[in-house]
């Protein structure tokens, strides 16, 4: 599922925020993509990290990481980066699903500060710059307590839920009927039981089973199974594989389940089929138990 963000309004409230706990805060969305963040510039340790390849990189996983455990969690922790700095992250849930992640980035604990500049000159020199630089840039990050930083945590809750109440994180359903049409389609040799797919794009039974009905105008399994009888059908025409490999091809490979799944939703047997459609008979197949 697609989330949607109205940004302008977003940053804005990113801003309010920043001005009343002084902690900088980042959205993600539901593909670990920046969506906005405040302040706009992040401080000149990350700036100088994700001035490299490398660095935009480690960052890249260390949120993807981050966001992933979020989703696992189900509410907001706090974890060290890649560079040494502490974090807090909260999923967006909404609907059954998660719509994005809210970050409390670049938190420096108050009463360890020294052996956290300590370990952040240990994880990022030499590769981002000398320890001098590293040092320099790292005693810039103001501090906070573990106190303040267990806070912010518990607060990034209460601002997902507004993110989600307010309307500036939602849902968009269109979009999200396309890549789930999209993922049947690129992915029909594959299991794709309902289970499947709401692990995937992370949406309850009940949210898949409507998103479907709405967009096909008929259930999910119904769908998929509509989906691979016809993709069946064009490998019988257009194709001289066999009816066995046919049935793996399109995620059905018991050969005589896949002969009675063809007749009972296309009214006539796959050899049949090719029969009638192309004039030729599909040979050396074994016979279907009755």
């Amino acid at each position: 599922m697609i989330g949607q963000f109205d940004k302008k309004q977003l940053h804005d409230l990113l801003k309010d925020f920043y001005t009343a706990v002084g902690i900088r805060i980042s959205v993600f969305d539901d593909e670990f993509r920046p969506v906005t963040e405040y302040p706009d510039t992040p401080p000149k340790l990350c700036a100088m990290i994700r001035s490299t390849p490398k660095g935009r990189a480690a960052c890249a996983e260390c949120d993807r990481a981050a966001c992933i455990s979020a989703k696992k969690l189900g509410q907001a922790h706090t974890y060290v980066c890649h560079a040494g700095l502490t974090e807090a992250i909260t999923p967006l849930s909404h609907g059954g699903g998660v719509i994005g992640y809210a970050i409390f980035a670049h938190l420096m604990p108050e009463e360890d500060r020294n052996a956290a500049i300590g370990e952040i000159c240990k994880r990022c020199a030499p590769v981002y710059g000398d320890e001098k630089e590293i040092r320099a840039a790292a005693e810039e990050i103001p501090s906070q307590s573990k106190s303040r930083i267990l806070a912010a945590g518990k607060l990034l809750n209460a601002i997902a839920a507004y993110l989600i109440i307010s309307g500036l994180a939602v849902w968009k359903n269109d979009d999200f009927s396309k890549q789930l049409d999209t993922f049947i389609e690129d992915n029909i040799s594959e299991d794709l039981s309902t289970d499947t797919l709401c692990r995937r794009f992370f949406v309850s039974r009940t949210k898949l089973h409507a998103i479907s009905v709405k967009a096909f105008g008929m259930s999910i399994s119904r769908y998929i199974a509509v989906k691979r009888v016809e993709k069946a059908c064009r490998y019988l025409r257009e194709t001289d594989m066999t009816i066995t490999d046919v049935a793996a091809a399109v995620g059905v490979p018991d050969y005589n389940y896949f002969c009675k799944f063809f007749s009972r939703h296309a009214g006539i047997s796959p050899g049949e089929y090719r029969k009638k459609v192309t004039g030729t008979e599909t040979k050396g197949e074994k016979q279907a138990t009755r």
